[in-house]
């Protein structure tokens, strides 16, 4: 026989995963009516329902009325302090190799913020001499992050999802 012949089944529709708890909405998603805004922190854009960087298109329609002037999603949430992921980082051979990793992560975090509005490191905080915690506005960059640090250093990482919201605390520790 083997591993798989204990099967459990939902008790909910068919096709449901077993435990599913549905998607959540966004409490930073934009509002209804926000198109043709920019961000005064930032200076990203939104439009077609979607937020990108133009720096040539926001010079142009900055001061105009144009277009809405408001907060992106990912920098309110960094005024909130409001993180969807937490990488933390751990370890004797974190210790020694401290400096490399963190411009590691810094370089990934400047690769994929440069790409997509919505991606960026909150914080990065220093717990004592092993431990470096770095909160993140999405679940996917803490993941990216710490796949990231796996991959060249390898290690013990380790994932943990929230059952009911769209958070992520990403483990990786040597």
């Amino acid at each position: 026989m083997g591993r798989y012949d204990e099967t459990k089944k939902s008790s909910g529709a068919k096709g449901k995963k077993f435990g599913h708890a549905g998607r959540v909405e966004d409490p930073y998603r934009p509002e209804e009516g926000q198109e043709a805004s920019i961000c005064t922190s930032c200076r990203a854009l939104y439009q077609n329902k979607r937020w990108f960087f133009d720096d040539k298109l926001a010079a142009r329609l900055g001061g105009t009325e144009k277009v809405r002037q408001v907060l992106c999603p990912t920098c309110r949430k960094i005024k909130d302090g409001y993180p969807e992921g937490i990488l933390t980082l751990s370890g004797d051979f974190f210790r020694e190799r401290r400096p490399e990793i963190i411009t590691l992560i810094k370089n990934e975090a400047d690769r994929v913020s440069s790409r997509s509005v919505l991606d960026r490191v909150i914080k990065m905080a220093e717990e004592g001499q092993n431990k470096l915690v770095v909160e993140t506005s999405t679940e996917k960059l803490a993941q990216r992050l710490g796949r990231a640090v796996y991959r060249a250093y390898k290690g013990k990482l380790d994932f943990r999802w929230a059952a009911m919201n769209r958070f992520v605390r990403v483990n990786w520790s040597r």
